[in-house]
């Protein structure tokens, strides 16, 4: 029998698909994404389960949806007796490996309650972690993220100790979350170099072992501070970036905190709970945003995907000189994507737009999954556990609510399902919203609100005409209401029957 394949799942922060020259777009160079995209299959309906970081990420590793795995948004800990891939490959022989930002407790949370939230410049976090043998963890994002493993490795390159801070100059007249920063971290020491160069320490370590393994790549960017190293940022052409896109009053016919969030009134509005909405925070608002600061701030987003991209390279470069990538199975996607001032709003939130949850994902491992494959077809990010199981030759717990692509990607099948779910929980008690997508249609439903949304997404694929209203729509809404019923009804979680009383 063949050995079983390595594993290694590279899970970026905030990326947007069109952040990836295989996805059409000419204004960002990412040659290794291509090339892996090249060797493999790039999805091109690729969903999130939800549009922040904690809940999506938890999803990606245990194949559960939000309302299934129970981490229904930033600021908690995943329940400890979810099962992530590390659970399942564990104890059949694979070794574990983290390395980079998790984001899968608290992470500002009260350090006896959330082990993530102990890691600072000085304290760092070793491991055992949900699964994960031993871990390499970092706690932030680019200027607020030099942490933990990080900021040790920091550390020893300098040789003289940690900065205070490396310095950055915002490139706006204020900050609203998409800002370009100019930052004083020299490219060698960025995060996105530690992640590559500690990733490849881990695969030139298992060459000489029997042992198959997974290793986890958590890259901190491209999520906001927009913050690149000088020396890189000299090298950007802002100029061939388009600008957001816009049009004014699109935001009409949209449930109220659309615009809310545009004027930076969320953080005041009755949508807010007990914690600033998440993906929003305390935003001043986007309305004076203007056109060379956006294209500035995107033109900053995009360098640091191609930073990602560079390490990515050395990811595989480490594996073909140790003779392993042949037999390794890589996987490449986000957590959630990002608005980049479309729609008029800037970062993420409770607004499920596709520039936000439709999301890159690559998948390749030669011989195993065709070449240059590209699937159109939808898919969700809860799909890629089960399908890492089935491709390691493991069974598929029933608890997992994604479905195994191998099937679609050996071309016994046109499509691995009919529709993806995303859920956002921003407060019990104020916005709860669900959303179905199918191949045409994308309705979402808010919990206890008369609003909606209903788009028709061949005919209006910038999901500018909110369809909730039309009397002549109101059965595609009823049908997809009830997709979301049936969905959810088999979410619920049941003890097992032993007997009939």
């Amino acid at each position: 029998m063949l050995a079983k394949p390595n594993v290694i799942t590279i899970i970026t922060d905030q990326q947007r698909l069109d952040s990836l020259g295989c996805a059409g777009s000419s204004f960002v160079n990412t040659p290794n994404l291509n090339r892996l995209a090249g060797n493999g299959a790039f999805f091109t309906r690729a969903y999130c389960s939800n549009p922040v970081c904690t809940p999506s990420r938890a999803s990606i590793l245990s194949g559960c949806y939000v309302s299934k795995h129970g981490a229904w948004n930033v600021g908690m800990n995943v329940p400890q007796d979810v099962k992530f891939l590390s659970h399942h490959l564990h104890p059949v022989g694979y070794r574990t490996h983290y390395v980079g930002k998790a984001h899968l407790n608290a992470s500002g949370g009260p350090k006896d309650k959330s082990l993530e939230a102990q890691i600072d410049e000085d304290t760092v976090v070793d491991g055992p972690y949900y699964g994960f043998e031993t871990v390499e963890l970092t706690r932030g994002h680019s200027l607020r993220g030099v942490t933990g493993h990080y900021a040790q490795w920091v550390k020893q390159k300098l040789g003289d100790g940690l900065p205070d801070e490396f310095p950055a100059e915002e490139k706006a007249s204020y900050n609203f979350g998409g800002t370009a920063c100019e930052w004083d971290m020299p490219l060698e020491l960025h995060n996105s170099t530690w992640v590559a160069e500690r990733s490849a320490a881990f695969i030139e370590e298992m060459e000489s072992s029997d042992q198959p393994f997974l290793l986890c790549c958590g890259f901190q960017d491209p999520h906001h501070p927009h913050a690149l190293p000088k020396e890189y940022a000299a090298q950007l052409e802002p100029e061939k970036i388009p600008l957001p896109a816009y049009r004014e009053g699109e935001l009409m016919d949209k449930p109220p905190h659309f615009a809310m969030a545009r004027r930076g009134e969320l953080c005041i509005s009755e949508f807010r709970g007990g914690f600033a909405v998440a993906g929003q925070g305390d935003s001043p608002g986007y309305e004076d945003v203007t056109d060379e600061e956006a294209r500035l701030g995107k033109a900053y987003y995009y360098g640091m995907v191609e930073l990602i991209d560079q390490a990515v390279g050395r990811i595989i470069s480490a594996l073909e000189k140790t003779g392993q990538l042949a037999n390794t199975l890589i996987i490449f996607t986000t957590d959630h994507g990002e608005l980049l001032g479309d729609h008029g709003i800037w970062m993420k939130g409770p607004f499920h737009y596709e520039q936000i949850v439709n999301v890159p994902l690559i998948m390749s491992w030669p011989k195993h999954i065709p070449q240059g494959m590209v699937v159109d077809e939808m898919v969700s990010l809860v799909d890629v556990a089960p399908t890492v199981l089935s491709l390691c030759r493991e069974p598929i717990p029933h608890s997992m609510d994604g479905v195994d692509l191998v099937p679609m990607l050996k071309g016994q099948q046109n499509q691995a399902r009919e529709h993806v779910l995303i859920e956002c929980i921003d407060d019990p008690d104020r916005l709860r919203l669900k959303t179905i997508v199918t191949k045409q249609h994308k309705l979402t439903y808010y919990l206890e609100k008369d609003f909606g949304e209903l788009y028709d997404l061949v005919e209006d694929p910038e999901e500018l005409v909110n369809l909730w209203s039309n009397p002549d729509k109101q059965q595609v809404k009823i049908a997809l209401l009830k997709r979301i019923i049936d969905t959810q009804e088999g979410l619920e979680r049941r003890a097992e029957r032993l007997s009939y009383a």
